[in-house]
């Protein structure tokens, strides 16, 4: 079969024709996976945060003051303090109702449900507040952190209330009356310990924990 000059050189132009299509198919299905990638490395999925605290509930706090709501007869407010300062401070003493220092110190500054659920953490000495017993007029002292139940507090509805306290529902007060004063500019201070909720008055037992 005789194929004239004319025909070889339309199939060749047919030839080149279909290559072309074919190369322009395969650009364009590199460019568009090319841009589905983009897009899927573009995308942060997003992941379920880690809970918090126990079962995801109870957050830790930040550090900060656990300060009365009230401020009875101190405008500054009363804060929970370890007694004495500077090289006197005494960590062995029991805790008491003190004027808020102006500037965060370091022995009024707790966290709140740290290092467990319930315990009060003081991270300038690394212990715990814990109760002296689950008896009304307990005070309280800094301990190391352990699994002891009297380092265990629930703070509801401003009060702060040791979580296993008996048969006695016992939230933390500070004593009625004047504060007494401590030799600073207008620093006070009272005495702090476990009273019965039902018995003791709001304004010396509500709080504001950080």
């Amino acid at each position: 079969m005789r194929i004239d000059n004319g025909e070889l050189q339309l199939g060749k132009r047919l030839l080149k024709g279909r290559q072309a299509r074919i190369s322009r198919l395969i650009v364009l299905s590199l460019l568009v996976g090319g841009s589905l990638a983009a897009c899927q490395a573009a995308v942060t999925l997003p992941t379920e945060p880690a809970p918090s605290g126990q079962a995801g509930s109870d957050p830790a706090s930040t550090a900060g003051l656990i300060q009365l709501q009230d401020p009875l007869d101190e405008p500054e407010y009363y804060c929970v303090d370890i007694p004495g300062a500077g090289l006197s401070l005494n960590l062995q003493g029991a805790l008491q109702a003190h004027t808020c220092k102006l500037r965060a110190a370091e022995d009024e500054t707790f966290t709140f449900n740290f290092p467990s659920v319930g315990q009060i953490y003081m991270e300038a000495y690394q212990l715990c507040v814990e109760a002296d017993s689950v008896e009304a007029g307990a005070e309280l002292r800094l301990q190391e952190c352990t699994d002891q139940p009297r380092q265990r507090f629930v703070y509801e509805e401003g009060r702060i209330r040791l979580r296993d306290a008996g048969t006695e529902t016992l939230c933390l007060a500070i004593a009625p009356g004047a504060g007494t004063p401590t030799g600073g500019p207008s620093h006070l201070r009272r005495d702090l310990g476990l009273r019965p909720c039902a018995e003791v008055e709001a304004a010396l037992s509500e709080w504001k924990i950080p």
